[in-house]
């Protein structure tokens, strides 16, 4: 089975109104989803999506030679600035008070835009607590 034919299954068998496009790069590969029922896809955080990625990457990663990115109508670069200004908005609010300020559980890659979106800050640092599903970001002054 290649990766074509596991979203095309999937497209069948589900019975969604959704068209994909897979685009192969040479860092990854990119597969994105639009269509009437992609509210579907992206409803509860976008979990379908991730678990595509998920299934999609456990399968196909090493026959594809790279990572797999499951998209759906830009969600991801949506959810990523959604992430920059979360981490923003309570990095001044930890310079404010001058108390840690934990979000929400997250996945890793939501954890390290938010990383990512705070590392130039001098007088904060950023730390992942917890395990599993409840691991997170805390924001500390420094």
């Amino acid at each position: 089975m290649t990766l074509e034919d596991f979203f095309s299954v999937f497209v069948r068998s589900t019975r969604l109104h959704v068209s994909y496009e897979i685009q192969r790069q040479p860092e990854d590969v990119g597969v994105n989803f639009w269509g009437e029922d992609a509210p579907i896809l992206l409803a509860r955080n976008a979990e379908v999506v991730r678990a595509l990625e998920y299934l999609a990457n456990h399968l196909f990663e090493k026959q594809e030679g790279r990572k797999i990115q499951v998209d759906c109508q830009g969600y991801r670069a949506i959810r990523a600035e959604e992430l920059r200004l979360m981490a923003l908005t309570a990095a001044e609010k930890v310079k404010r008070l001058g108390k840690p300020f934990p979000l929400s559980p997250m996945s890793p890659d939501e954890r390290r835009i938010i990383h990512l979106a705070l590392a130039d800050e001098i007088d904060l640092r950023t730390e992942s607590e917890g395990f599993g599903e409840n691991r997170k970001v805390v924001i500390y002054p420094k």
